[in-house]
């Protein structure tokens, strides 16, 4: 009939897949105390992302984490910027020397920390809008 099945047609669409998003900051402490502020986030950071032991056999699942992206000090969602579903914390790294120097101050706390996260959502997004504009009417 002339008619071959699409070879590519698997590449196209393997299934719904879970969005991943990273973030990175550089922590830069000027006082002892955004020191201590700095080490105590890194460390609630690495005790939240790993799982907890319920017994000897049995975990419990990580933290599950809500991002969100807020608009002015309201707190509410920017309107410009993405909506996340929960995520699970899947990277978490810690960079001691991220200026290329070792460096600490005289207790020791570090002059500069750098710090990336990648999170994974837990769920995958689906298009459930029937009424969804054909992208090629639109002009993308």
């Amino acid at each position: 009939t002339g008619i071959a099945i699409n070879p590519n047609l698997e590449v196209l669409f393997n299934g719904p897949r879970l969005r991943t998003f990273t973030y990175n900051f550089k922590f830069t402490p000027r006082t002892e105390s955004e020191a201590t502020t700095i080490r105590t986030i890194i460390k609630v950071i690495k005790k939240t992302m790993a799982p907890k032991r319920r017994d000897k056999i049995f975990l419990n699942v990580p933290a599950v984490y809500k991002i969100k992206y807020v608009y002015n000090s309201e707190r509410k969602d920017h309107p410009f910027l993405n909506k996340i579903k929960p995520c699970a914390l899947s990277n978490f790294n810690v960079q001691y020397a991220p200026d290329g120097n070792y460096m600490t101050y005289d207790d020791g706390s570090m002059t500069s920390y750098g710090v990336s996260l990648t999170f994974k959502e837990l769920e995958p997004i689906y298009n459930d809008d029937i009424r969804d504009v054909d992208a090629t009417t639109t002009g993308f």
